[in-house]
């Protein structure tokens, strides 16, 4: 036994002499470009943050991590354009980064391309199959385009990713209303509610779900605290 300790000491101690002896090596200077940038952008800083992305992509033209964060920086100007450009060249470098492929499609349903986000959305998820906030985002796109069917797969599939995701569950809730699923929907709410009671939406779903089942009583309370929680949010007449 004793002899097991001594060798083991040694070999540590061999480990640790050796470790010592092994050269710092310089940090890549477009590693750096991209860190200060990453910095200004952190402080809402993008113009500095772009003209540090672009220092390293001149230096590293294939630097796929440079690209994606020039296009954050461009997507937090305002410049769209840009930012889907960068977006996709970063895609070129590293076609199965789950999350780029969710930052495009974001970029793209706010220009206005619903169809080019739900192919990046669903690009996202297929990666990334636990991926609940792109699963969420999928389920949205797919609604705003009529596919109920298609948006309770999503949100069913952020709910498994994320259970305690109330947004999900009032999502879910409101496609199951829409395809008259009417106590399916009633359930979700309720859950948004139980996992985040200060959910002013979701209490309101809650009370119009109820007050289509005809509980009169309990709707009017749902939409008693929609209304505290967000005063706009006003009982219907």
């Amino acid at each position: 036994m004793r002899g097991m300790t001594l060798g083991l000491i040694l070999l540590l101690a061999g480990a640790g002499a050796k470790a010592q002896q092994e050269p710092i090596m310089p940090q890549d200077p477009a590693v750096l470009h991209v860190d200060r940038g990453y910095e200004l952008y952190g402080k809402g800083d993008a113009e500095g943050a772009i003209l540090e992305y672009r220092e390293a992509l001149k230096l590293k033209p294939d630097y796929a991590d440079a690209h994606y964060k020039l296009g954050l920086a461009l997507a937090m100007k305002g410049d769209t354009e840009k930012a889907i450009v960068e977006y996709r060249q970063a895609l070129k470098l590293k076609p199965e980064n789950a999350e780029m492929h969710y930052k495009l499609a974001a970029t793209l349903k706010e220009k206005g391309d619903v169809d080019g986000a739900i192919a990046e959305y669903r690009e996202a998820v297929r990666i990334k199959p636990d991926y609940a906030d792109a699963n969420i985002s999928l389920g949205a796109a797919l609604f705003s385009k009529g596919n109920l069917d298609g948006a309770i797969t999503a949100y069913r599939e952020a709910i498994r990713a994320k259970p305690d995701y109330a947004t999900a569950h009032n999502n879910l809730g409101i496609a199951l209303n829409n395809k008259g699923k009417l106590d399916e929907a009633v359930t979700e709410f309720r859950e948004a509610v139980r996992l985040k009671p200060d959910y002013a939406s979701a209490h309101y779903n809650l009370g119009a779900a109820l007050a289509a089942q005809g509980k009169r009583e309990e709707s009017a309370r749902e939409f008693g605290e929609a209304q505290r929680l967000n005063p706009r949010l006003k009982p219907p007449q």
